[in-house]
């Protein structure tokens, strides 16, 4: 894993062997040092030194030649550099729509490489546009080593994972690619992207079976400069900071799941103040939020939902999950939608709710069912057509990224080709 051969080819607690001071990190014989993560990485004063057991994984070293250059009493170039301008942005006309997005809200950059935080990733997913920044982030060697270095290990994971690394966690575009292709499928089709990542067939995941699905977006991505970025939080996160450890399924299961409901409550509590439940409004809002309609028809969505509320009863987060998963399960839906579109007739309550017991095993909150007819019953006959649900709620699962080839079809056909070049 490297970002590198010129930059940080490292995970956080590899190094190489050098005389002196040390950069403190992982087990090493040391003065006493805080028990926060963040602060877990100490440089002494003077140049840097490192006195690190050194690991190679697909023969790159774990740790940045930059360092061993620091250790020599050289400065790094990245540290020469910091502060300077960072490098200008791809031209938006040869980035696909993933990839502006992704450059839109990536705030740090290494040696030529964007990256997102945490905080970067969660935004990009839950707000329509980026925060507001002065410039990016230029991180220097010491930076990367320290952010990785406070990466939790996958026996830590939880629903607030990403809450807590925040701003001190870098993820590339590949692995931006990864979590958002995955993010909004059913659980069930979890398997099926592990199995696909198993190149082996050993139903576990190593680093270099990951990295190939890596390798092949990189080779596809514009936002590529220079080296690939073969490094990252998520990496640290699922093998362990010296790339050693192996990904097994329920591992896997257990991030997905923890991270589709982080989002789905940040979704939550950006409209709820601490709140126990959002309005209907609120609701519409942010099914609308990744609509491909403009401006002027979701305001007619949500005057149409408005007028026809009697009351508002609210949408609790139980609620607000059930049918994030019911979207997510859409295309099984809109088979059943299908039957009934196809000889002409459009859908009604009962209908809607059998189909969703079908698909999902469960009925939706009558109420939260009424408001949703509300919203799209755009001619107020009581029923939905594909035109009017469907289509629309698409966007929504797709987090607004439709096309040919994205999504899940794309993290699958990228898989696939590389594991034919390569395999």
């Amino acid at each position: 894993m490297s970002f590198s051969r010129r930059g940080i080819t490292a995970v956080a607690s590899a190094a190489v062997a050098a005389s002196g001071g040390c950069l403190w990190l992982g087990d090493c014989q040391g003065p006493a040092r805080s028990r926060d993560p963040v602060s877990q990485v100490q440089v002494r004063n003077g140049p840097v030194k490192l006195s690190l057991e050194a690991h190679r994984v697909d023969n790159k070293l774990l740790i940045s030649r930059n360092f061993a250059a620091a250790s020599a009493g050289e400065p790094s170039k990245d540290t020469a550099e910091k502060g300077k301008e960072e490098a200008p942005e791809k031209k938006q006309g040869n980035l696909k729509k993933r990839e502006r997005r992704f450059q839109a809200y990536a705030s740090c950059e290494h040696d030529g490489q964007l990256f997102m935080t945490a905080q970067d990733f969660l935004e990009s997913v839950t707000k329509q546009e980026p925060r507001a920044r002065r410039h990016r982030q230029v991180l220097t060697d010491e930076d990367v080593v320290r952010m990785l270095a406070s990466t939790p290990p996958l026996k830590k994971g939880s629903s607030h994972l990403f809450r807590d690394m925040w701003n001190q966690s870098l993820f590339s575009y590949p692995d931006y690619l990864f979590i958002l292709s995955v993010l909004t499928k059913p659980q069930q089709h979890f398997e099926i992207a592990f199995r696909m990542l198993d190149v082996d067939g050993n139903k576990s995941v190593d680093v270099h079976e990951f990295l190939k699905f890596q390798a092949a977006v990189n080779k596809s991505s514009a936002l590529r400069s220079g080296e690939e970025a073969d490094t990252s939080s998520l990496l640290c996160h699922f093998f362990g900071s010296r790339g050693k450890s192996v990904l097994k399924f329920t591992d896997f299961f257990g991030f997905m799941d923890n991270l589709q409901h982080e989002v789905l409550e940040l979704e939550f509590l950006n409209h709820s103040q601490g709140m126990r439940v959002i309005s209907e409004l609120e609701f519409a809002e942010i099914l609308l939020r990744t609509a491909h309609i403009s401006e002027k028809d979701v305001q007619v969505y949500i005057d149409r939902l408005r007028r026809r509320l009697d009351e508002s009863h609210g949408i609790t987060f139980d609620m607000f999950c059930n049918f994030d998963k019911f979207l997510n399960n859409l295309n099984d839906f809109s088979i059943v939608i299908k039957l009934y579109t196809v000889a002409g007739h459009a859908i009604s309550r009962d209908q809607f709710q059998r189909a969703v017991k079908a698909c999902m095993g469960y009925n939706l909150d009558e109420h939260l069912l009424d408001t949703v007819f509300k919203l799209f019953d755009t001619d107020g006959d009581g029923c939905l057509s594909h035109e009017e649900f469907i289509v629309v709620m698409q966007h929504r699962v797709q987090r607004g990224f439709g096309g040919k080839r994205t999504g899940w079809e794309g993290f699958k056909a990228c898989v696939r080709k590389q594991v034919r070049t390569q395999g």
